[in-house]
This record gives structure tokens, sequence and C-alpha cells, in this order.
């Protein structure tokens, strides 16, 4: 038996994991104590077991499953994303298997799942003896179990990516069912019709853009040159960007719906619900209004969040591609020219200012169909998410801006155009691929402006400072005269932000599963880790933590103030 629970355990360090990780963390206290308590409730589980193994060939192929199954879940979700899955993982599965499912095979390492199920298989064949059932020392088997596995799974000491695979996986599981579903009141606010004269306010264009990386852009200091009509604008002082802005959440259900409103998390109460859009403003002030998004905005609740009678003209990317999905919406140049750029060319023979919000299929994985033929600057392209494939995202991106700032540059002076992507990517490495965890390549995003050149040297104070893509709707209440409501915590980018402020970057909001986790990002880039069920915060090294109550007074308030309790 301890021959068996010893190769499992080494299975799960080496094969579910790598030897990377190992590396990583071996001299970190946390991570030795999850994975030696949730190692001993694997023992514990086992003992319990082992009738079942022992006297039926139905019993044993139920523990083979139950072992097997999670430890393939835990061994594809690490290989992609670097940690384990949590409960946003399980939520995207039911909602959307085929998603989900396509994404595994496509990253399926085959070698580690036919290893991992031989060698359950085969240890657990080692289990087959008959035992006499020694009824108290089975008793306290299952009453140490028990507390073992509430202890690891419920303790904010607790965290999952440091312990057995097995464990973690129903633990999470447990935590799910535990969590309320919470309902939220839809009671956005209306806004006053503003009786300030319509003159000299500017057109304005705001581009969310999807899944770019800040690290692979040239005018951000990559070697590869993927943005060289960014950065003559950026010469030619068109073009303003800033280096060190956050994104909202990790993720588009996250990002773009905070984004439109001007709000940073945690958001567990979903105050959201209850604050004005960017549309709902620009129309009170005398606005025409449009949302042209290359994505199926079904997806999300996007247009339905968003699309209201404060939006003039809505168009999405299934008008164009039938078969728009997650991974794949509408052509971006096709829809710049033969969409957004019509409109523009329409809507200003009208007398009314107009706020176009653009909404990009950007860079989303599959990388290589994200690029058109002349975009394809780096090749070869040897698999769907190779590097040079994500690269030539960018270079996509670089011609989809400077053609739209160039046009408004040319033909109307005093307009104004903003860009942040709605998160960043992994890419490898400690980040894993995609877009799952705050990691700083997902969460540390570009974010750019285009001003009248009145404002060129307000905006230019700030390109250093903390800023978040939260700030963009301040931004524009504050250049057409409207007052943000009460829940709006982003800051305007006309103001010098506070060279010390803090920035929250969270998936502690219902416009996805009320994921309650967060973190808190300095001044100089450095996060604390933080975990709402189990109240704990892990400090920047990742190696301390303690308790939210322990924690220094000002960093509690910030999220406290935000709805925590």
């Amino acid at each position: 038996m301890l021959f068996v629970w010893l190769a499992l355990i080494l299975l799960d360090v080496f094969v579910v994991r790598d030897f990377a990780w190992i590396s990583e963390h071996w001299d970190i206290k946390r991570v030795l104590v999850n994975l030696g308590l949730t190692s001993l409730a694997m023992l514990s589980l086992l003992f319990i077991l082992k009738p079942m193994i022992g006297h039926s060939k139905i019993g044993r192929k139920l523990v083979f499953i139950a072992i097997a199954v999670p430890m393939l879940v835990q061994m594809s979700h690490y290989e992609v994303y670097r940690s384990f899955a949590s409960s946003f993982g399980f939520h995207e599965f039911s909602q959307d298997p085929t998603m989900v499912l396509a994404l595994w095979l496509e990253q399926l390492n085959v070698l580690k799942f036919i290893f991992i199920l031989l060698a359950v298989y085969g240890l657990l064949r080692l289990i087959i003896v008959p035992i006499r059932i020694v009824k108290w020392r089975y008793g306290l088997n299952i009453i140490g179990f028990v507390l073992l596995y509430l202890l690891t799974t419920f303790s904010w000491y607790g965290v999952s990516n440091f312990q057995n695979s097995v464990l973690a996986y129903y633990s999470t599981l447990l935590q799910m069912s535990h969590n309320q579903v919470l309902k939220f009141k839809h009671e956005k606010p209306n806004i006053a019709p503003s009786r300030k004269p319509l003159d000299h306010l500017p057109n304005i264009v705001y581009i969310v853009g999807e899944s770019l990386n800040f690290s692979q852009m040239s005018i951000y200091g990559y070697a590869r040159n993927t943005t060289p009509q960014l950065s003559q604008l950026e010469r030619d002082k068109k073009l303003i960007k800033y280096n060190n802005a956050l994104s909202i959440g990790t993720n588009t259900r996250l990002s773009v719906p905070y984004m439109l409103v001007g709000m940073e998390g945690i958001d567990p109460k979903g105050r959201f619900y209850q604050t004005p859009s960017v549309f709902n403003y620009a129309k009170a002030r005398g606005y025409t209004t449009a949302f042209i998004s290359a994505q199926d905005t079904q997806w999300g609740h996007i247009k339905d969040l968003f699309v209201d009678g404060d939006v003039d003209y809505f168009w999405h990317g299934v008008t164009m591609n039938k078969d728009a999905s997650v991974h794949k919406g509408a052509d971006d140049m096709r829809v710049l020219n033969e969409i957004a750029m019509p409109y523009i060319d329409n809507i200003t023979k009208q007398e009314k200012p107009f706020l176009l919000v653009l909404q990009m299929d950007g860079s989303h994985y599959p990388y290589n169909e994200h690029s058109t033929k002349q975009h394809k600057k780096f090749l070869p392209e040897d698999e769907p998410n190779s590097i040079n494939a994500y690269d030539n995202t960018v270079v996509k991106t670089d011609d989809y801006l400077s053609k739209i700032i160039g046009k408004m540059r040319s033909n109307y002076p005093d307009s104004w155009v903003f860009y942040s992507s709605d998160h960043g990517q992994g890419l490898g490495g400690k980040s894993g691929q995609f877009n799952q965890d705050p990691h700083l390549n997902i969460i540390h995003n570009p974010l750019l402006i285009s001003a009248p050149k009145s404002y060129y040297r307000v905006l230019m104070r700030n390109q250093n400072l903390p800023v978040s893509q939260a700030d963009i709707v301040p931004s524009i209440l504050a250049i057409i005269g409207m007052k943000p409501h009460a829940n709006v915590n982003g800051k305007s980018l006309l103001d010098t932000q506070d060279s010390n402020r803090l920035r929250v970057v969270s998936q502690y909001m219902p416009t996805q599963h009320n994921d309650p986790r967060a973190v808190l990002v300095k001044p100089d880039l450095s996060v604390y880790t933080l975990d709402f069920e189990k109240m704990s915060v892990t400090f920047p090294d990742g190696k301390k933590a303690i308790r939210f109550k322990d924690w220094d007074k000002k960093y509690q308030q910030i999220f406290i103030d935000r709805g925590l309790y």
C-alpha cells in the first residue's frame, strides 16, 4: 500500500506537474504544508478505498476513474495554464463544453495522458488482496481523511495549486457547491439629458482590443518590429503610449463590461448592474452612439448588457461571419474597411458629434486564424499558437489602429482615439498559455491615446504613472463634460495620477462567475494575490502568506469599500 501511495505522489509531482514546478517551489513552506497534508489525506483515502479495490473488479474500475480522471484533468490544465483547474474552469465547461473540449484536445499531451492511465491502472492492480476490516482503524482513517480534506479545502492557508492533484480537484468541486449563487438588481439609473451646447464637442473612438500583449509590441520595446506604424505615430506626437497600465480582469467577460462603465473590481455585490455605460452618458450629452464588434456579442451577454435605447447603431461579427464563436469572430480588417470606416464617413455628415466603440477580434487563440495573408510577416507559423502566429496578429493590429488613427487625425483634428486590450496572453513560461490567472503578461497591457495637439503635454504627465483601462471612461466623461456615477472608480487621465496608486485586477465580478479572487498591484508591478474564499493574502515573493484580517488596514479598506463584506 505504501509503495502504491508513494508512486502516486511521485506521479502527481513529476508527471501531472513537472520538474520545473519542483525547482520553483521546493523551498516554499506553504507548498510543503499543502502538498504534505493532501498527500497524507490521499494515503487515508487509499486505505478507505482498499476494500472496494480488493473485493471487486467494478470497485477497482470506479476507484481507477475517481483517481485517474482528476489527474488527467489537472495535468491537461497545468500543461496550458501552469496551474490546476479552478471553479472558473468548471463553470466554463458547464456553459460551453464544446469549446473547452476543443481547446483540451488541441493542447493534449498524449504521452503524459497514456502514461498516467497506465500507471494508475497498474498501481491499483497491486492492491488486490482482500483484507479483513478492523472497524476502529477503518473509522479512524475516515475521520482523519475528512479532517485533512476539510482543513486543506477551507483553511486560509490552503492553495489548490500546491496540493495533491486528486484532492485539489475534489476540493474545487466542494468549494463550488459551497458558494452561493447571487442574483443582482439590474437597475441602471437614467441620466438626464444635458442642456449644454454641442459646439466644439469632439468625435470619440474607443477601441477595445482582444488578447494583445504589451510584451509583443515594438512600440513598447519588443525586439521584433511588430508595430512600425504605431511607432511612427508616436514619433510624430500623434499617439501616446502608457507604460504602466493594467487590465481590469483576465478574461473578456471580466474586462469588457467594466471597461465600458469605468470600474475596477472587486464587485461581489454587482454594482456594475447599477452603473451607466459610456453609451448612456454620451447619448445624454447629445452624441450619436455606435457599437461595432467583430465578435459574437451574444457570448458573455455583451449585447444584452449594453445595446439599449442609447445605442443608435449596432453591428456585430455574426453578420459577416455566420460561424463566429469565442475563438474567431469576423475579420478585423474587413470590419474596419467595410463597416467602421463607412459608418464614420456617413455619420459625420450630421451635425452631432459621434461616439464609436469598436471591439476587435484581435489576437485570440488560435493565433494563426487572426491575421490575414498580408500581415503574416513572421514565418513559418509551425503551430496554430506559435509565437510567430501571435506576432502576426500584432502586425495586423498595428495596421488596424494606424488606419483609424490616421483617418481621425487627418479628417477630424479635434477627435480622440482610445485603445486598450481587454487582457493579454500567457505565451508560455511561468505565465502558462492563454489567459486564466493574473500574471503580468496577462494584466500588464497596452493603453494608447491619440488626442488633439493641445492635450499632448497634459496626457504625457501620466505616461509612466500607474493607470488602468478603467480610466478610459472617466477620461471620456471629462472630455464631454459629464459627471461620473458614484460607482465609477477609474480616474480621468486628463488629471495627474497618484504615483503611489494601488490598482486591483479581479475575477470577483458577477459578469463571469464571481470567482472570489483578485490581485492588488503596486506601482512597481509587484502583486499581492488574494483568495476571498480562504480570506488569505499571498505576498509578491509567493512565499509569505497571511490572513486577510492581519494585512495592512489601508489595503484591506480598498476591498471593503468595494463591497467585500
